[in-house]
């Protein structure tokens, strides 16, 4: 800029010269009124020039704005700051930022980079922002490489708010109720604004359901759960075709639908566990403490209805007892024998 000021300057003192010059070299009568007149004209020529440019030219003669002067800018002006401060990685993050609101991918993904070269690594909120624009490249699915940038800006800062919402949303999604519940408390403790602070607690709240639920089914599951160690007879040992499956079966003595069933590989001996959890009808499952009739079956077919040649064993439980039963197969059944 201070090159172009110079340039214009000279031109301006060329104009004037060029108009004034006639007006000094007069004979000397009447020099006294014409040198009036160059003055006059060289100053209408500059006056006139400092007054039209500013109206007539689209500069701005603000002091060019630092990186925290262009948050939540224009990208016109957040390049302005980082071409001015260069080795600003505040303002690299804002221009990242700004490329992010125009859904610029690409050139937010550069600008968050080049302020995490600048910080060393020790920007957690570059690290977060390559994460969330990788993320968005992918049509806003967490994946690994995303995953690891927001894990890697929480080792950084623990109270990052982007790596805290993402890797809590992540966690949920894989089942780490607990680890997300405390992610996202840690962010409701941050302060966010309302409606993102009632969305939290909403969120937090399903969690806490959500626990709740698998804490008592797990507590029904060791209430009425039947421990097995099934084992094939020597005698049918080589008498189990590649590919058959083992169903194992809980039905009350009084006949009726299984109130749980497993389907499992036929390889043998293998510990099986059975409980309420695993009922195939709602309202039809084992109780704590009933006596109820244990079948293994091994079907050849694949299928849960028995078959001619099926190997199958059975026993007597009650439900809820930590003993290990031992199921051992050792007869073939005849057809419809256990359904």
């Amino acid at each position: 800029m201070t090159g172009f000021i110079a340039a214009a300057g000279l031109l301006a003192l060329g104009a004037i010269v060029f108009v004034a010059w006639p007006l000094l070299h007069v004979p000397a009568a009447s020099a006294g009124g014409q040198r009036w007149s160059a003055l006059i004209a060289a100053l209408l020529l500059a006056g006139s020039a400092l007054a039209l440019y500013p109206r007539l030219s689209h500069w701005s003669w603000r002091q060019a704005p630092s990186a925290a002067e262009a948050v939540g800018g224009s990208i016109q002006a957040l390049l302005q700051a980082t071409r001015l401060h260069p080795d600003d990685a505040p303002a690299w993050l804002e221009l990242g930022r700004g490329y992010l609101r125009a859904n610029q991918w690409g050139l937010a993904r550069r600008s968050f980079r080049r302020a995490d070269t600048l910080s060393a690594g020790r920007s957690a909120a570059a690290l977060a922002g390559l994460g969330q624009t990788i993320m968005f490249e992918n049509n806003g699915i967490e994946n690994d490489a995303a995953i690891e940038l927001f894990e890697r800006a929480l080792k950084v800062d623990p109270h990052s708010p982007q790596a805290l919402f993402y890797t809590a949303v992540a966690l949920m999604h894989a089942g780490y109720l607990e680890e997300a519940r405390n992610r996202f408390a840690t962010l409701l403790s941050l302060g966010p604004p309302a409606a993102v602070s009632d969305a939290i607690a909403r969120q937090i709240a399903g969690l806490d359901a959500d626990m709740a639920a698998a804490n008592a089914a797990a507590k029904t599951s060791t209430d009425t759960a039947i421990h097995l160690n099934i084992e094939l007879a020597p005698a049918l040992q080589g008498r189990v075709p590649a590919g058959a499956s083992l169903f194992v079966f809980v039905r009350s003595p009084d006949g009726g639908a299984p109130l749980a069933v497993k389907r499992l590989p036929a390889t043998f001996p293998q510990r099986v566990d059975l409980s309420a959890a695993d009922s195939m009808l709602a309202g039809s499952s084992i109780s704590k403490g009933q006596r109820v009739l244990v079948v293994a079956r091994i079907s050849a077919t694949g299928t849960p209805t028995a078959s001619a040649g099926d190997l199958s064993g059975q026993l007597s439980a009650v439900a809820g007892q930590s003993a290990q039963h031992q199921l051992l197969i050792t007869a073939t059944s005849a057809p419809g024998s256990q359904k």
